[in-house]
């Protein structure tokens, strides 16, 4: 089974062919010496930006905010997943991992230096 964190990695990379040059916080101009981590702070910065304080990150992944997040049931299902709390599961892995919540109080985030 893939992982969940192999699952958020995946979609993250794929969406960072994308420009956010014009963005001070999702600048990835310089992705390519990024860790992991900081892919993933990445996404929460987005998800932030994008929805943060308005929605739960459960609906962000729900909403197809990361291109290559698994949507269909068949997609969720084959990955070996429970189609009724994926993307739950999904907001809590990545909560887990960048430990922060994606209740807007606790978000103060920098913009890269």
């Amino acid at each position: 089974m893939t992982t969940l964190k192999t699952i958020l990695l995946d979609a993250i990379n794929s969406d960072l062919e994308n420009d956010y040059s014009d963005n001070a916080i999702l600048d990835n101009s310089d992705m390519s010496n990024w860790s992991d981590m900081d892919k993933f702070e990445w996404a929460f910065d987005r998800y932030m930006i994008e929805v943060g304080g308005y929605e739960s990150l459960a609906y962000w992944f729900s909403g197809l905010a990361l291109s290559s997040i698994p949507v269909t049931y068949y997609e969720i299902e084959k990955l070996g997943y429970n189609t009724e709390t994926f993307f739950q599961d999904l907001s809590d892995e990545l909560q887990r991992i960048v430990g922060k919540s994606d209740r807007k109080a606790f978000y103060n985030r920098k913009v890269r230096a």
